[in-house]
């Protein structure tokens, strides 16, 4: 193998690497957004949190 066709493999393995990363990221921020995450303010509105919407837990 040549010296050109070894760094187009490491090139092409690096983008492919950053590329599945990136899908990862993408769909992983839509499957958890951050603009329905509830923020607390106090220690004491974090105590008063229902942590669970039913009464199993």
């Amino acid at each position: 193998m040549s010296v050109a066709m070894m760094w187009f493999v490491v090139i092409a393995f690096l983008f492919s690497i950053f590329a599945f990363g990136g899908m990862l990221m993408f769909f992983l921020r839509h499957a958890f957004d951050s603009r329905e995450a509830d923020i607390i303010d106090t220690p004491e509105e974090a105590l008063e949190k229902k942590v669970f919407a039913d009464d199993l837990h």
